[in-house]
């Protein structure tokens, strides 16, 4: 994929699921040519969308960040370190009833493990100023932020899910619902 098909691709982004998917697509395919040029792009198209499409441009980089790590590895984790907080600034900047949304898909991030803590912490920091009740402050000039990429990767629990019929069904219509129907975690951690 081509820079200029990928703008292209960015440009059509919204809320819906599809086209989250295929422009975060676009710019895996990316992946081992430049991925430094695909974040370009997201960057660009992010400074120059309409204000509907700047959530749905955090998701794309969300997914590209989860998948390129769980998949390929941390070149896109390192190639959005060094614009990743000026940009999550610039969504609230921008669109102020987003900061809540920018803040739940940084706490996912430090959640699983996609950056460091310490990295999403100083997201988490930047972000603050932006939150409803808080004063801007100009005293703190914005800080050099620590390295994105996790140095060490914690267990992950392997979750299986146990269909529990509710009460009143039969096998049948049991096994036709599937997992719609209660179910029961069994959450096992495994250490390597």
């Amino acid at each position: 994929m081509s820079s200029d098909t990928l703008r292209s691709v960015l440009g059509r982004t919204d809320m819906t699921a599809p086209a989250i998917q295929a422009s975060a697509g676009g710019m895996m395919r990316l992946y081992d040519k430049s991925v430094t040029a695909a974040v370009t792009e997201w960057r660009n198209s992010l400074q120059t969308c309409r204000v509907d499409q700047l959530v749905p441009l955090l998701y794309v980089a969300n997914e590209v960040l989860q998948t390129s790590k769980r998949n390929r590895g941390s070149l896109f984790l390192e190639a959005f370190g060094p614009t990743l907080g000026s940009s999550l600034q610039f969504i609230c900047e921008r669109d102020p009833k987003n900061v809540e949304r920018v803040r739940r898909t940084v706490k996912i991030w430090g959640d699983r493990r996609v950056f460091s803590l310490r990295f999403v912490g100083e997201l988490m920091q930047g972000l603050e100023k932006h939150r409803p009740g808080n004063a801007t402050t100009t005293a703190n000039p914005p800080r050099t932020l620590s390295s994105p990429v996790t140095k060490k990767r914690m267990p992950s629990p392997s979750i299986k899910r146990t269909p529990v019929p509710d009460e009143g069904e039969d096998e049948h219509e049991s096994s036709f619902l599937g997992d719609t129907t209660s179910s029961l975690l069994n959450v096992d951690f495994k250490i390597d």
